[in-house]
């Protein structure tokens, strides 16, 4: 494996424990209640377009025009992302970002499904192969996965402060 291998897939694995740490309970020990339907793409972009989704050490900012960044870490742990995102018609939402550290930049893809149950709760399953959880209740319920997205942009701000930081400790290698 190469260096650049080696960070791509380090920042990928960051990544992916910041969007499953204190992921809320599974849906079911098997799996989603039944039965279930797609989530629209427009009602999908709804929930996320010009929202900020607010992790443990970071944030990512989905834009209205599908724009995307991220942050997460500090120091030498620290990386940004920017790409763009999209919904699919299969109840799907993805972002391709590149993402930056002290060491080389690599993309990474990441999606996530969403289901419906009873009209009422949306399921979200980081893909592929984890497990459904409940996002989204329909009237907001205490444990919402929904619950860490805030209104507006509030990741550009880390993001800038990333930078900063990976430009120092660069100057000082």
């Amino acid at each position: 494996m190469t260096n650049s291998t080696l960070t791509c897939t380090a920042a990928a694995a960051a990544l992916s424990a910041l969007l499953t740490a204190g992921a809320p309970a599974v849906a079911q020990a098997g799996g989603l209640p039944q039965p279930v339907s797609m989530v629209q793409p427009h009602d999908l972009a709804g929930l996320y377009a010009g929202k900020t989704w607010m992790w443990s050490d970071g944030a990512a900012y989905f834009a209205p025009n599908r724009r995307f960044i991220a942050w997460s870490g500090s120091g030498k742990d620290a990386t940004y992302a920017e790409g763009e995102w999209r919904v699919t018609p299969l109840g799907r939402l993805c972002f391709s970002a590149i993402w930056r550290s002290r060491g080389p930049s690599g993309r990474n893809i990441t999606c996530f499904g969403h289901r419906m149950a009873g009209g009422q709760v949306v399921y979200q399953q980081r893909e592929p192969g984890g497990d459904w959880y409940v996002f989204k209740h329909m009237k907001p319920a205490n444990g919402d996965e929904y619950f860490k997205f805030k209104d507006g942009d509030q990741a550009s701000a880390g993001v800038t402060k990333v930078k900063q930081e990976l430009k120092a400790l660069s100057a000082r290698s």
